[in-house]
Parts: C-alpha cells; structure tokens; sequence
C-alpha cells in the first residue's frame, strides 16, 4: 500500500498566521494539489502533519475521503512508525511544494525514488541542496521498513527532512525530474503568498485555453475569468453556479418576449449563454493542473442545451404566423448552428458555436423589424459552410 505524507506545520513568511501549505493557486491550496499528485500516485492512505484541526484540514480530508483514502492527523513523527508498515510505499511531499508536472507519476511508477533537479538550478529556485551535484525536488518514495527509524530519532525532530536524510542514508535511488518542469516554473517551490500571486499568470496561461480570436463572445468570458477566476474561486464559487444564472438568464428573456419585448429577451439569451462560457472558464481554472482525472462539471453541457431551447421559444414567440411557421426557423437556425460548430473548420466552428454574438445579431434585426431575414440569412450561411466542408471532404 503507498501512504503519503504532507505537511502543514510551516508559516508562510508574508502571511504568519497561515499555514504555508494552505497558501491558494487558483482558489486550490498547496495542500490540495499535492493531495491531487498522492492520489494520481495511487495512495491508500494520507497522513496530515499539523497542530491543530482547521477548516482547510476539514476540506482536505473530506477531498481525501471522497476518492476512497484514508486519513490520519498527526502532530509529529513518531506516529507515522504505527500508520505505515514495512511493506507499504511512504510517499513524502514536502512543504510549499507546487507538483504540477505528470513527470513526478512517470518517474516514481517504476519504484521508490528520491526525485532531484540540478543542483545550481535547483537551489536557485529555492530546493534544498542534498549533495554535490543534486537538489531534493521536494517529493519521494521511500520503503516502509525505513520509517521504523523515526523512532530513534528527537519526537521533536523535522519530520520531512528526516525522512529524507532516512531515504538518502537507506540508499533510495535518485530520479530525475526533467530540467523542463523547474525552467517552465510547472514545478516549484512556494516561499509565501507574493511568490505564489506571481506564479498566476503564467500557471493560468499554461493550464486554461486562451481567448479564442474568432468568437468574441467566448473571448471576453475567459478574459473576464482570467481578471476574476480567482477571486471567484477563493470566495467558493462554483461553474454550477453559473450555469444556474446562464439558465436563469435564458427564462427571463422568455418573459421578455412573451411581453412584448424580443429583442430585450434575445440579448438576455445572449447573456445567459455568456455566464455558461464563464462557467467553463472557471471551471477550467479551478481543474488547471489537477492530475486526478476528475470530472468537470456535467451541469454546463446541459445549462447549454437548455439556453439554446429558451432561445428557441424566444425567437418563436418574437416571430408572427403559426406554431409552426414560428417554431420552423428558429430550430432550423439553431440546429445548424449547433451542427456548424463540430463539422466547419475549428476558428469558423467557434464563430458559430457564439451564441453571444448570434444573439447581439438577431437582437438588433429585431430592434429593425428584420428578424425573420436576419434568421433565415444566418441559416443559409450556416447551412451553406457545412454543405461546402462535406463537398470538400468528399473530394
């Protein structure tokens, strides 16, 4: 069985009162995602170094719990000789550690291992030196039966640098961690809060999608997400919750129009498929650098299928005729919008997967009288770019 070890018994310089490894990433804390890389290890067990029982405790060991480990907390070493056997693995993460790089997975699936970086790079990003040619890149496997040596040691000893002078003495082979994972900062070593704020940027921009250039409604939900994802996600909001106001947007411009107002409803279609977008982008931040496989939200997809049957109703109900003559170009409109999106070229499918800029079009055909024209020119446009990507694909 593999057991691992993180520790939350460090403060972190520029915010005392906090532990180091509660320090948030994209409203995730340290703690999290090394919880994240223990699980995509395989651990059957996870024990917490800490003096107390705060709430961040609370959430890690619900997280822990909720894939199928067990969890212990403990406040200092000797423990640890009880909760792991010899024939157990002891995975040990150090603390302020960022693993956001799979190659950790790929380097310890072979066996125990103590992962080291070069040591001049290594010590210049802030890993501590374990020989002359080697620095400790902050995580390692190491063989049960070595843990029994705790025992002989101070009760008030660092439990993490002992264990990995207990390894390196036990003759634990050294690992590799690729020299890219440190010079692409997708590994780090956190010293406080301002390393971390300045981290952001450049970790959002490796793990989220960027703005697309030919769907500007899409594009100005993720920039949004990119200046208020994280605020979002530190207060404990969830993409469901957008989704919910995408919806709710979706069931007022229904009202509108049922009113009398189409194009008002129109545009509250638009933006409720807005809030969806930003949902996703959020729910991309929240999952960015996650190695656990975890599902994403499934009420987003579904949140979109449900705005674009509201837009339906509220175009039927902006146009004159029949139930069926109303109802007849709105789905023809939708459908092969929906259809356009996964079967034309990437930039031009997420031009007619916008919605936004879909609903800003019809919104002002309605404003000028033109809603009809405007819904069957779409269409044919739309129809059109499929028929002529099928011709193509056939020849």
């Amino acid at each position: 069985m593999r057991v691992a070890l993180i520790s939350l018994l460090q403060r972190a310089p520029d915010a005392p009162d906090t532990p180091l490894a509660t320090l948030a990433l994209a409203g995730r804390s340290l703690a999290e995602r090394q919880l994240d890389l223990a699980l995509s290890l395989g651990c059957e067990r996870i024990v917490c170094l800490s003096q107390g029982f705060d709430t961040g405790l609370i959430g890690l060991q619900h997280h822990a719990e909720a894939a199928g480990t067990k969890f212990n907390l403990i406040a200092g070493p000797r423990p640890l000789a009880g909760l792991v056997n010899a024939g157990d693995e002891l995975i040990v993460i150090s603390e302020g550690l960022l693993p956001a790089a799979p190659e950790a997975k790929v380097a310890l699936e072979s066996g125990p291992g103590v992962l080291v970086l070069p040591v001049e790079g290594g010590i210049a990003a802030g890993f501590e030196r374990i020989d002359l040619n080697h620095a400790w890149a902050g995580v390692l496997a190491m063989p049960g039966r070595l843990v029994e040596r705790l025992t002989q040691l101070p009760p008030d000893c660092d439990t993490i640098s002992a264990l990995l002078r207990i390894a390196l003495q036990g003759r634990v082979p050294l690992r590799n961690l690729p020299e890219a994972a440190l010079a692409e900062r997708r590994w780090a070593m956190v010293a406080g809060k301002a390393q971390l704020a300045e981290l952001e940027p450049e970790w959002f921009r490796r793990h989220v999608p960027p703005p697309p250039r030919f769907a500007p409604g899409r594009a100005a939900a993720r920039v949004a997400m990119r200046a208020a994802g994280t605020k979002l996600l530190a207060k404990g909001w969830k993409p469901a919750f957008l989704a919910s106001g995408g919806v709710l947007g979706g069931i007022l411009g229904v009202t509108a129009a049922a009113l009398g107002v189409p194009a008002l409803g129109i545009f509250a279609c638009g933006l409720g498929w807005l809030a969806l977008e930003a949902g996703e982008a959020l729910g991309s931040f929240a999952q960015a650098g996650s190695m656990t496989g975890e599902r994403r939200d499934r009420m987003l997809p579904a949140a979109a299928i449900v705005v674009d049957v509201l837009l339906v109703a509220v175009l039927a109900l902006a146009l004159s005729g029949s139930m069926a003559e109303r109802l007849y170009p709105a789905l023809v409109l939708l459908g092969s919008a929906r259809a356009a999106g996964g079967l034309i070229p990437a930039k031009w499918g997420e031009l007619a997967e916008d919605r936004a800029l879909l609903a800003l079009v019809l919104a002002a055909a309605a404003l000028g009288h033109a809603l009809l024209p405007a819904i069957e020119l779409v269409s044919l446009s739309l129809i059109g770019a499929i028929l002529g990507i099928a011709r193509l694909t056939r020849t």
